[in-house]
């Protein structure tokens, strides 16, 4: 794929939606070029338009986001979650088990504080997730996951969103709590970490 409706593609996945004129900037590249990106990405199937802005004058602003088709074109991390998930169905107690075997390939054992949720998201990152730490003064810590490497399988099973969400406290090693879902059709899926990282 050319390497500006790339980046476009990726800015969307990020961010969930923008315009014209918020890729532009985002690219440092003039309105009327992502435009005619914008448009063959449409014509391809890969994007499609939200709703449109109107500001009083001048041209109506298109807010665009990705199509399924466009999710498909992002990381899986199928052949891992094979790996790690060989039963027909898990109980609580090997959903933990599998998440903290998974966990432990981020060799996150000696890192506690802010520097545990760092390399726990630059680990989910590594595996596709892509990752965000959103930390304010003294509130809670936020991770949004924008990808779902799993996506297709979750939506046949529920185990695995409740494997995410284990893996997500193995690895930050605190609480999390998960307020928005990928599979429930929510932009990402973002957990509240309940107390700092261990």
């Amino acid at each position: 794929m050319q390497a500006t409706r790339a980046r476009i593609l990726q800015i969307l996945r990020e961010k969930g939606e923008a315009t014209a004129v918020e890729l532009a900037t985002r690219l440092g590249l003039r309105a009327v070029t992502v435009r005619h990106h914008l448009r063959v990405l449409r014509e391809d199937g890969l994007i499609r338009e939200v709703r449109t802005l109107r500001n009083g004058r001048g041209r109506p602003r298109i807010v665009f986001t990705l199509t399924e088709a466009a999710n498909r074109l992002f990381p899986r991390n199928y052949e891992g979650l094979v790996r790690h998930l060989l039963p027909v169905t898990l109980s609580p107690r090997e959903i933990r088990e599998v998440a903290r075997s998974m966990s432990q390939e981020a060799n996150l054992q000696d890192l506690t504080g802010r520097a545990r949720l760092s390399a726990a998201i630059a680990f989910l990152n590594e595996k596709g997730y892509l990752a965000r730490l959103e930390t304010s003064g003294n509130g809670p810590a936020w991770v949004e996951i924008r990808n779902c490497p799993y996506l297709e399988v979750a939506r046949e099973r529920g185990e695995i969103c409740a494997l995410d969400a284990a893996l997500m406290e193995e690895l930050l090693g605190a609480p999390t709590e998960r307020v928005s879902c990928i599979v429930h059709g929510d932009p990402a899926c973002r957990y509240r970490v309940r107390s700092e990282a261990a």
